[in-house]
């Protein structure tokens, strides 16, 4: 069982309805729950978060001065420097959070 699917399942609980709950039966079952969780959770991550990403780490970059943060600023593709190591950082911890 992956990360994500344990914490799908920790958030929304199986749930059963008993005969004297026929009424209130649920629109959304608890699978249908812990799939949603499970797909945003493993989704592709748009720009605009890799970009934040990459301004919030910015400060503790720049604190570090040394020929790596330089190379890191100045050859960095993309608009935003980090970009692609942002992307593939968070591309591991999906990896991580999905893997069975």
């Amino acid at each position: 069982m992956s990360i994500i699917s344990s914490e799908a399942e920790r958030l929304y609980p199986t749930l059963t309805i008993d005969s004297t709950h026929d009424a209130l039966a649920q629109v959304y079952t608890s699978d249908d729950l812990q799939e949603a969780y499970m797909a945003g959770a493993s989704r592709q991550h748009t720009d605009e978060e890799i970009r934040a990403a990459c301004l919030a780490i910015m400060p503790y970059v720049i604190s570090q001065p040394s020929q790596q943060v330089f190379d890191f600023l100045t050859k960095a593709p993309g608009a935003y420097p980090g970009q692609e190591i942002v992307r593939k950082v968070i591309e591991a911890m999906q990896r991580k959070a999905t893997e069975e």
